[in-house]
């Protein structure tokens, strides 16, 4: 049955990731889905990420090493640019996967009428220790930009896209430090076919540390830039939603 099974390749970007990747690695090598493979991008961490990665022996696990730290999706283009799988999916060090995460969606992946796949998602509150779900509707599959439009719901970690889609693309906008994932799905949910997933069989830690928690302003002018962008190419679609 795996042979048939199209190989998602998994995407870590890793720079000092050494407090939670332990669990990260562990929820990708007991994914009861068997092709798989992992491509880590160590994004010159200097602290013990690479010794914790070393302790996980499996022929499955691709290791890349940057000798200088590039923007986070710059270092995702060029995982993606390592990976041989037809599907790529991304998780990050601080969160981590349900070990049925990807064989839940196998029916799906050989579906040629779906061009990415997400999923809802469980918000770990570290800070109280307790769990919540991040979305309690049911999420809507194939052209789905309108929808996020008035509510952007995806999380990268949950994200499942066909690499030839990625092509088409270019990637991801690696002027972006924090808004890339969302641009990406921006512009691909106008015309590509979405299926979504509503178990939250992926867990989002939330931290003190997380990035974009730190970096408000960031956030703010990347999202205006954005914003700005399509006013000037005058988008259609993005007219009609504004």
């Amino acid at each position: 049955m795996t042979s048939n099974l199209p190989l998602v390749s998994i995407i870590v970007n890793c720079h000092n990731g050494q407090k939670y990747l332990e669990e990260c690695l562990k929820s990708i090598t007991k994914q009861t889905y068997e092709n798989w493979e992992l491509i880590f991008w160590d994004n010159c961490s200097t602290d013990n990420s690479k010794k914790i990665l070393d302790e996980f022996s499996s022929k499955k696990i691709k290791y890349f090493h940057s000798d200088t730290k590039l923007s986070l999706y710059k270092a995702r283009n060029e995982a993606i640019k390592k990976s041989s799988g037809s599907l790529i999916a991304f998780l990050d060090t601080d969160d981590w996967w349900d070990e049925n995460y990807l064989s839940s969606k196998e029916s799906f992946f050989i579906n040629k009428e779906y061009d990415f796949f997400y999923s809802n998602v469980l918000f770990f509150y570290e800070k109280n220790n307790n769990f919540k779900k991040y979305k309690n509707i049911k999420f809507p599959d194939g052209i789905i930009y309108e929808a996020l439009v008035k509510d952007y719901f995806i999380i990268i970690s949950g994200l499942i896209i066909k690499k030839e889609i990625l092509e088409k693309e270019i990637y991801f906008n690696e002027n972006y430090n924090i808004i890339g994932d969302y641009d990406l799905l921006m512009r691909i949910s106008k015309y590509a076919n979405a299926k979504s997933f509503n178990d939250p069989l992926v867990y989002y830690r939330v931290h003190e540390k997380n990035f974009s928690k730190l970096n408000n302003k960031m956030y703010y002018e990347e999202y205006k830039n954005w914003y700005d962008k399509q006013c000037e190419i005058n988008d259609n679609i993005f007219n009609n939603n504004k």
